[in-house]
């Protein structure tokens, strides 16, 4: 298995809480709620080594102007990848499993647009700190 970055891209309404600690606490539910609906787009996949940071501004720049970005760090092996769909799976499953860690979710004010985009990262435990350890109590993990 080898680590990969996985992104997606959401263009309804996601408006990111204010309050870091409020932020860190739902965000990943409210993630996985429009994941299970399939609401974001899976665009790419990289392995993490080759995966440049400035991809997720470059999907906010893009001229759709998406207003989610969602990239999520996690190893996939040769069963992932036979698909999009299976990638997909592979990461929702990690989502509902509380095997993701939310590291990063901040919004980008876009002034020529008037609008607000949020970029959001998520990775394997074992990447991350512990403290924002994701939990999904509300969906019974």
């Amino acid at each position: 298995m080898y680590n990969y970055t996985v992104t997606f891209v959401y263009d309804g309404d996601f408006d990111l809480p204010d309050e870091p600690e409020i932020r860190y606490r739902k965000v990943p539910d409210m993630v996985l709620e429009k994941m299970e609906h399939h609401e974001f787009e899976l665009v790419d996949f990289n392995l993490t080594q080759n995966y440049d940071d400035g991809y997720a501004e470059r999907y906010i720049d893009d001229p759709y102007l998406h207003r989610s970005v969602l990239e999520i760090k996690l190893d996939l092996g040769r069963e992932h990848l036979q698909s999009r769909e299976a990638i997909y799976n592979r990461c929702l499953e990690a989502m509902r499993s509380g095997g993701l860690t939310l590291c990063r979710a901040y919004e980008n004010d876009n002034p020529k647009m008037g609008l607000l985009q949020s970029i959001i990262c998520l990775e394997a435990q074992d990447n991350t700190q512990p403290e924002f350890q994701l939990k999904n109590k509300s969906h019974g993990n």
